[in-house]
């Protein structure tokens, strides 16, 4: 694959993802509960953004779930593990800063309207 295709892939899925991110925003937004509603959208960003490489010593990316899904299925379950546990570290960062953004907002008295 030449690099100009990569690049082009990468974008397509980058703007199918965001108008995925876009409709389940308006999806959870009718969600009372505002913890359980920031929770599911950052686990969507989560799976969605986060990529992986496909060879250890390539430059190649790929979404973590899709090669951690193909993987899984032809039996590298070390290589879909390792795109489990990216996942699980890019939610568990996403945590954090929503987490920080709550108690930043509650210093600063900015709580919701």
């Amino acid at each position: 694959m030449e690099i100009s295709g990569y690049v082009i892939a990468w974008l397509v899925y980058l703007l199918a993802a965001v108008g995925i991110v876009i409709v389940f925003w308006r999806m959870t937004g009718n969600i009372t509960w505002r913890r359980t509603r920031r929770s599911l959208r950052a686990v969507l960003a989560a799976v969605l953004f986060t990529p992986i490489n496909i060879e250890h010593d390539e430059m190649w990316l790929a979404p973590a779930y899709l090669v951690g899904f193909y993987d899984w299925i032809l039996g590298h379950h070390e290589k879909a593990l390792e795109a489990g546990a990216y996942m699980l570290y890019a939610f568990a960062l996403m945590i954090v800063v929503i987490l920080l953004e709550s108690v930043l907002r509650r210093l600063l008295g900015m709580e919701r309207a």
